[in-house]
C-alpha cells in the first residue's frame, strides 16, 4: 500500500485531496479500515480517523491461504500432504508442500511452480479443475476440484469387480484418454498415466463426465515445431512406463500410449496388471517389457477391449495407437 501524497502539511481552513493505492498479490476479499493520523503542529494534539474499505481483487490463480479451509487429511505423498477441504463455498482438494530442507527446498519450488503454471493454461472438462495455489512460504499448496470417489486406483482397491460394470469403466477411460488428447494437441506429455492419476467424480455412466486426469508434476511441453523433440529422463511410475524409457531410449508422446494401454489393462481387468507371485521384483517387470513380452488377455476381458490394449504396448513406439484412435474406439 502506498499513499500520494505520503505526508502535507496544511494550513487552517485548507484541504488536500490524498490518493491510495492498494497492489493485490493474491486474490482476496478486502473489509478493512485505513487509519489517518493528523497532528495540530499549534498544540501538538493529534486525532486520527478512518477510511473504511470494502472490495475484492479480480479472480486469479494466486490465492490467500486465510481463505481455505482444511476438513480432513486425504493422503499423504512424497511432495507434501492432500486434504479436503473448503474454497468459497467449494470443496476442494488441498495440496499441501511439505517443510524441506534447504537443498531440495529450490527444486521442489521450481517444480511446483512448473505444475501450476500448466495448470493454469488447462481449459478441458476431462482434465481436473485448478482453482489456484498459494505462494506463501511455510503455506505453499495448489488447490484443485475434490473427487468424492478418489482415484481409479482407490476404486479398484475398494469395489468389487461385480460393483462396477465394464460400461462405466470403459467410460473412465474414454474421459481419461479425452483428457491425453486434450495434452497431446497442445504439445504436452503427462508422463504418469496410471489409475492413481485419474480421478473419478461421478459412477453414473450417463454422465458427461465421470473421470479426469490429474497430477502434472511430471508433464513436460513439447515444442510441436520440432517433431523430434524428445526426452531421456526416466520419468512416471515403473508398472507403467514404456520399454524405451525403461532402456533410457528417446521417447515422445507414445510413451503415454503405452502407460494408458497398462492402465487399460488394470481397469478393464479391475485388478493390478503384474501379481506379486508372477513378479516378485520390480525389475523382473522390466526385464518382461524390456524383452517384448506382454500379459495376456484375462479370461473374462472383452476382446475388442483387450485389442485396443494390445495396440497401445507394442514394442516399437512408431507403430503405437494414437489416442485420437483410442477415443474414437472407446467411444464406439
Amino acid at each position: 500500500m502506498r499513499t500520494e501524497p505520503k505526508l502535507v502539511t496544511l494550513k487552517s481552513g485548507f484541504a488536500c485531496e490524498f490518493e491510495v493505492f492498494l497492489t493485490p498479490y493474491c486474490t482476496f476479499n478486502l473489509e478493512d479500515k485505513i487509519a489517518i493520523v493528523s497532528l495540530d503542529l499549534n498544540s501538538g494534539m493529534s486525532s486520527m480517523s478512518y477510511v473504511i474499505i470494502n472490495a475484492k481483487t479480480e479472480n486469479s490463480t494466486c490465492l490467500d491461504y486465510d481463505e481455505l479451509i482444511e476438513e480432513k487429511k486425504l493422503g499423504e505423498g512424497s511432495f507434501g500432504i492432500v486434504y479436503k477441504g473448503m474454497y468459497r463455498g467449494n470443496v476442494v482438494a488441498i495440496k499441501k508442500m511439505k517443510q524441506i530442507n534447504n537443498s531440495d527446498e529450490k527444486k521442489s519450488i521450481d517444480e511446483f511452480e512448473k505444475e501450476v503454471a500448466m495448470l493454469d493454461k488447462f481449459r478441458c472438462d476431462y482434465i481436473v479443475h485448478f482453482y489456484g495455489a498459494v505462494f506463501i512460504p511455510n503455506k505453499i499448496c495448489m488447490v484443485t476440484e475434490f473427487a468424492q470417489f478418489g482415484s481409479l486406483q482407490d476404486l479398484i482397491k475398494h469395489k468389487r469387480s461385480d460393483e462396477i460394470e465394464t460400461k462405466l469403466r470403459v467410460k473412465m477411460l474414454l474421459d481419461a484418454a479425452k483428457g491425453i488428447s486434450y495434452l497431446h494437441k497442445n504439445g504436452i506429455l503427462h508422463r504418469d498415466i496410471k489409475p492413481d492419476n485419474i480421478l473419478v467424480f461421478s459412477l453414473d455412466v450417463n454422465e458427461k463426465v465421470n473421470a479426469k486426469l490429474t497430477d502434472f508434476g511430471s508433464a513436460r511441453n513439447v515444442n510441436l515445431l520440432m517433431t523430434n523433440m524428445t526426452f531421456t529422463k526416466g520419468i512416471g511410475t515403473p508398472i507403467y512406463m514404456a520399454p524405451e524409457i525403461l532402456k533410457r531410449e528417446k521417447y515422445t508422446k507414445s510413451a503415454d500410449i503405452f502407460s494408458f494401454g497398462v492402465t487399460m489393462y488394470e481397469v478393464v481387468g479391475w485388478s493390478e496388471a503384474y501379481k506379486k507371485d508372477s513378479f516378485k521384483y520390480p525389475w523382473k517387470i522390466a526385464e518382461f517389457v524390456m524383452s517384448g513380452k506382454r500379459l495376456e488377455r484375462k479370461e473374462k476381458m472383452p476382446i475388442p477391449l483387450y485389442d485396443v490394449i494390445k495396440m497401445c504396448w507394442v514394442q516399437e513406439q512408431t507403430n503405437r495407437i494414437t489416442i485420437d484412435k483410442i477415443v474414437d474406439l472407446l467411444a464406439f
